[in-house]
């Protein structure tokens, strides 16, 4: 069956104390659809020590790997340092179920440059909405570290429709508003100064609530599900972006995954920060 959103990216290990929880940004945008009430394909590559969550309308193919990536994240004035201890293998166009290949929905959220970058623009050519988490196309291992690659204005990744980036991941943020030029629209996410949407009509940045956070580890990956749902329904991405901020509003006051909302959660929230704006 071809599912409604199709996510590639790796599942995670991400160090806490003295274990480890499953993070990666294809399990925080599959939580976020699955939760949303989406069918939802997840192409991902781990180790054999993982198991996959047991989230409702999630099907997982696998690419069988020697190892997990695992990462340590360290927040220092809400800025993170991280540290890689494994990485999984790289996922491309054969790896994804040629019937998944459809979906009319695909988020792409790689980690840690673990797609082959020329596989957005095999899919791009499909009727289908695109969306591109840029993160782990921005970053590069070095001696253990993750490190930030030279922006490039026209990078081999860069087909589809929607791109979600954040001010973290680029020394100067506003350099992405170029990549507009060859998608339809986009994001910058600026934590909790919010966020800005780039497109034909020109640069937005709505004013957004502050929220008390728990745990940030993410949120971005939460915003761009949230974003990209919403703006499948009708095309508005202002409201795109209200539904966004709120559902990632919610995720980070929790620990993990828990604190990641269903859809009538969000839309409270919504009105919730609406009220306070209006206020």
């Amino acid at each position: 069956m071809t599912p409604e959103v199709l996510v590639i990216g790796h599942l995670v290990k991400d160090l806490v104390g003295e274990g480890w929880r499953l993070g990666g940004g294809a399990h925080y945008a599959a939580t976020q659809f699955s939760r949303l009430g989406m069918r939802v394909g997840v192409v991902t590559a781990h180790g054999e020590e993982i198991e996959h969550p047991q989230l409702p309308r999630v099907e997982w193919n696998v690419v069988n790997s020697l190892e997990t990536t695992t990462f340590e994240n360290v927040y220092t004035d809400g800025k993170r340092a991280q540290r890689v201890a494994g990485r999984a293998g790289t996922i491309g166009y054969d790896d994804i179920p040629p019937e998944w290949r459809d979906a009319p929905i695909i988020l792409f959220a790689p980690v840690l440059d673990e797609i082959d970058e020329a596989l957005p623009s095999q899919i791009a050519a499909r009727e289908t909405l695109v969306a591109l988490g840029a993160q782990g196309w921005l970053r590069r291992l070095d001696d253990g570290q993750v490190r930030p690659i030279d922006f490039e204005v026209e990078p081999a990744w860069l087909a589809g429709q929607l791109v979600f980036v954040s001010e973290e991941d680029v020394e100067d943020a506003d350099a992405v508003s170029g990549w507009q030029q060859k998608v339809r629209m986009v994001v910058l996410t600026r934590g909790r100064r919010g966020y800005t949407i780039w497109n034909a009509d020109g640069a937005f940045s709505p004013p957004t609530q502050l929220v008390a956070e728990i745990d940030p580890t993410g949120a971005g990956d939460v915003f761009a599900a949230a974003f990209t749902y919403k703006y499948a329904l009708g095309g508005d991405p202002l409201a795109a972006g209200r539904f966004a901020h709120a559902a990632a509003s919610l995720a980070v006051q929790g620990e993990g995954i828990d604190g990641i909302g269903t859809r009538p959660e969000i839309e409270a929230q919504v009105q919730r920060e609406a009220a306070v704006g209006a206020g």
